[in-house]
């Protein structure tokens, strides 16, 4: 067993001794034994009083206390090996090695050397002594346990605290937790306000994260903003519907608690911000476009096929001013693709024109519509949400059909185990998505209203009246907002231009 520091004859020599730190997290909350700086004044006192002057400290400071990769601990273990010291300190064994496994690897690394190991909590602990290699490595697999009990009562605590609908993950940007409970951060939560909005008037993310800055927003570590995937990620993450989520992996089990805390974003919000997201990703062309400061930045679209046309810059006179070239299309055509699309380029400057002509025409219909029109106020957004749960249901049924199948295919023989075990997952997982897909769409339903119909038709005509005046990339955002796209019919045989609206009136 132990030796304890008073009654054992071991006398160190006078090599520097190596104090070592490990802790896996601090906590305010936490004892001060708990804590790196508790651990570092316990040991370097201890020193103090032994008369040991001369020590070198190694710290472990980890983000979990699993993880294996001690760079300290290797750069201590070489300067043991390499005679520089020949005793380790540390505050308790458990410091050292968690597990039966770090512990055997301890005493192999250490083998065949005349160093030992000092717990100020319990003792000497010599790992090249046989007579006490059994007892250590028995002591070892105990207090492994004790670590492992202490986990699982900490997960089963966690997990009844979730299912509670207590707040127990990271506190996410634009809340603080009070008593386990999430509540608006006053600043946080209206620099996220302003971001939701953003997006909804058409703003990228890069423009946004420039605004942030631009106006003193600072993150949660009152930092500047710059990770365009943070806010990305954040616009995701179902914490500020007020559902609070916990995983846990022990227990494979996953709590999913509804109005926990006041939300930030509506569904339907939550719901268009995803959409508006998902629409600037990477093109099914795989082709790469980069923002050109143009009114149509990626609206202009092959009114033959349907592919995204890029604009790139033509040249530049000697007054600095740039005239740019809307792509010909690239996609290939044919029932062997071997036909290239007709469709050719042309110059901005020739295009923007006729768009501007288009523009005004759409204004006027707009007008007339508003003005001797009967309008109706059905909410169309109603109509379209109920069929998508329509929909969601049919897709449920199926999928609960297809399980039940393979499930009879297994039991008899015509599926082997291993075909059904490939089967289920996906089933299962494409199930567990259309339902919270099902979840939103009802709520979203319960959340929708009649609306007059007139009143966005006109916000519309505003948001064009005097649109020349405002800034490029102002028009721009404007015209992504009302417009899914610019469809240009470029050929020998014909030129014709279409504005594609956005369902901006449901």
């Amino acid at each position: 067993m132990y030796k304890p520091f008073s009654q054992t004859d071991y006398k160190p020599s006078t090599k520097p001794k190596a104090l070592y730190l490990r802790k896996s997290k601090k906590n305010d909350g936490k004892n001060k034994i708990e804590t790196i700086e508790s651990q570092l004044k316990q040991l370097t006192g201890f020193c103090k009083e032994q008369g040991w002057n001369e020590y070198v400290i190694y710290n472990d400071y980890v983000a979990k206390s699993t993880n294996l990769n001690r760079e300290e601990y290797k750069k201590m273990l070489k300067a043991c090996l390499d005679g520089k010291h020949d005793l380790i300190i540390s505050a308790e064994e458990s410091r050292i090695y968690r597990t039966v496994y770090e512990q055997t690897n301890v005493y192999e690394e250490l083998k065949g050397t005349d160093i030992a190991i000092l717990s100020i909590r319990e003792g000497y602990i010599f790992p090249n002594d046989r007579n006490q290699f059994l007892t250590n490595i028995l002591r070892g697999a105990m207090n492994q346990q004790e670590l492992e009990n202490f986990a699982y009562r900490m997960n089963v605590k966690v997990l009844a605290s979730a299912k509670e609908g207590k707040y127990v993950n990271k506190t996410p940007f634009g809340y603080f937790k009070d008593k386990d409970k999430l509540e608006p951060h006053p600043a946080e939560s209206k620099t996220f306000r302003f971001i939701v909005e953003k997006v909804l008037e058409g703003f990228v993310i890069a423009e946004i994260i420039s605004l942030l800055n631009r106006l003193g927003y600072k993150t949660k570590s009152n930092k500047k903003w710059k990770d365009v995937g943070t806010i990305t990620r954040m616009l995701s993450n179902r914490v500020y519907l007020g559902e609070s989520h916990y995983n846990s992996k022990m227990f494979d089990s996953e709590v999913v608690v509804r109005d926990t805390h006041q939300s930030l974003i509506t569904i339907e919000e939550y719901q268009e911000v995803r959409k508006i997201i998902q629409s600037r990703s990477r093109n099914p062309q795989g082709i790469r476009y980069t923002k050109i400061n143009t009114v149509l930045d990626r609206l202009v679209v092959c009114g033959k096929c349907g592919s995204r046309l890029p604009i790139h810059k033509s040249w530049t006179n000697k007054q600095g001013v740039t005239s740019y070239q809307i792509g010909k299309c690239q996609k290939v055509l044919g029932e062997y693709n071997d036909k290239k699309c007709s469709n050719k380029s042309i110059s901005l400057n020739e295009l923007l024109p006729h768009f501007y002509n288009a523009i005004e025409s759409y204004k006027e219909a707009l007008i007339e519509e508003i003005e001797s029109v009967e309008i109706d106020i059905t909410n169309d957004k109603k109509i379209t949400v109920m069929n998508e749960i329509k929909d969601i249901k049919t897709r449920i049924t199926e999928i609960k059909s297809e399980i039940q199948n393979a499930k009879s295919f297994l039991i008899k023989g015509i599926l082997t185990e291993s075909d059904y075990v490939g089967l289920l997952p996906p089933l299962e997982k494409d199930m567990k998505e259309l339902n919270v897909s099902l979840e939103d769409n009802e709520r979203l339903l319960g959340s929708l209203s009649e609306y007059d119909r007139r009143s966005v038709i006109q916000n519309a005509i505003d948001s064009l009246n005097n649109i020349e005046n405002e800034s490029i990339e102002t028009q721009n955002r404007i015209y992504r907002t009302l417009f899914e796209s610019l469809e240009l019919v470029n050929t020998l045989d014909e030129y014709e231009i279409r504005i594609k609206e956005k369902d901006v009136f449901q």
